[in-house]
């Protein structure tokens, strides 16, 4: 060190030596923390969504639970008459036929509220179309009856094209059953993204003692449950026929001349909901929600649609998970107009 008009100085190979010291002290400091990369946190498992139940007691003691949910975007189902098959489910997309556009849109569950994430997933669909899908895309039925198919993307493509009144995708299996006025309940192969062969029938043509006038059919992957009316003499009345795939009947509820109908007598059946272990059938006709055990049909319980949906009775159904159905209703007291409130929306647990 050298002292130069009162500062101190350090001669070169003295402070090449510190510069080097400096630098493998650096290096070093720096290399303890280099190595392999610190694995991420994983992200947030999103939040399962909760709502808020209400325990109801139903007429004969059985307890459900119901939750209301905000219909954010003021979906509407039906403006006029009651149309069943207006509401399906791909994982958690939700797709609904909105009576006030005309179109097919796609909603999700956020919190307690039923929200659009696209409004318009579906254009120009009549109020009669049928919505199902076959565990991958969605399938409606056009004006003329006619099957289609849409894809994820909103790609669109015929799936059938035959006349049905609709056609229900079998859970598990590359397969549909499809629906008509006075015609057999049909099973079909599916390739390549559409119907290709024919495989049997499921319930026959000849049903007079089922149900007469179809309106709908449900599949659980195991059971076709076709659902709708029938005479019983000069009367109409309700019913739901549950038949294996394989063509074997399994049970009927409602069906005429029953001996042990009541107490699960049916006045109509205007929509079914299965969920794990239970047949949920809407009578329009007496505004009732009634409950049968799905492995034998046999009769849980029921309760007026009125006084479970805050005193409305249109009623829409549609199994979400487990034994829970979202539920939508039209608000009667909007009759007539736009519908500029929305349908009411709900889920049960049962």
């Amino acid at each position: 060190m050298e002292e130069k008009k009162g500062r101190m100085t350090m001669k070169k190979p003295q402070f090449a030596a510190a510069l080097m010291t400096g630098l493998l002290t650096a290096a070093l400091v720096l290399g303890c923390g280099a190595g392999p990369d610190t694995p991420k946190e994983p992200e947030p498992q999103k939040p399962k969504i909760t709502l808020n139940y209400e325990t109801v007691k139903l007429e004969q003691g059985r307890e459900l639970s119901l939750a209301k949910l905000t219909n954010a975007d003021k979906i509407t189902i039906t403006k006029s008459f009651h149309r069943t098959g207006a509401m399906t489910k791909i994982g958690e997309t939700i797709y609904i036929r909105n009576a006030n556009t005309g179109t097919i849109l796609e909603a999700k569950l956020e919190d307690d509220s039923l929200k659009v994430t696209n409004a318009e997933f579906v254009k120009d669909v009549p109020e009669k179309s049928f919505l199902s899908n076959d565990g991958k895309d969605l399938l409606y039925t056009d004006a003329k009856y006619k099957v289609m198919a849409v894809a994820a993307d909103g790609t669109s493509r015929p799936f059938y094209d035959k006349d049905v009144r609709g056609m229900v995708g079998v859970p598990g299996k590359d397969e549909a059953v499809s629906f008509y006025n006075a015609r057999a309940v049909v099973r079909y192969a599916i390739a390549d993204g559409k119907v290709s062969q024919e495989i049997g029938t499921v319930i026959p043509k000849e049903r007079d003692e089922l149900l007469t006038t179809p309106s709908g059919l449900v599949c659980d992957g195991q059971h076709a449950y076709l659902f709708g009316s029938t005479l019983d003499g000069k009367m109409s009345v309700g019913a739901v026929a549950a038949y294996s795939l394989d063509g074997t009947q399994a049970y009927v509820i409602g069906r005429k001349h029953a001996p042990g109908r009541k107490p699960g007598y049916l006045a109509s059946a205007f929509d079914v909901a299965v969920t794990d272990d239970y047949l949920l059938v809407f009578d329009g006709n007496i505004r009732q929600l009634n409950i049968f055990n799905k492995k034998d049909g046999s009769f849980v319980d029921r309760i007026k649609a009125d006084k479970l949906f805050d005193g409305q009775n249109d009623v829409q159904m549609m199994p979400y998970e487990g034994n829970q159905v979202l539920v939508l209703v039209k608000d009667s007291s909007k009759k007539g107009t736009e519908g500029d409130t929305g349908d009411k929306v709900f889920m049960l647990k049962i």
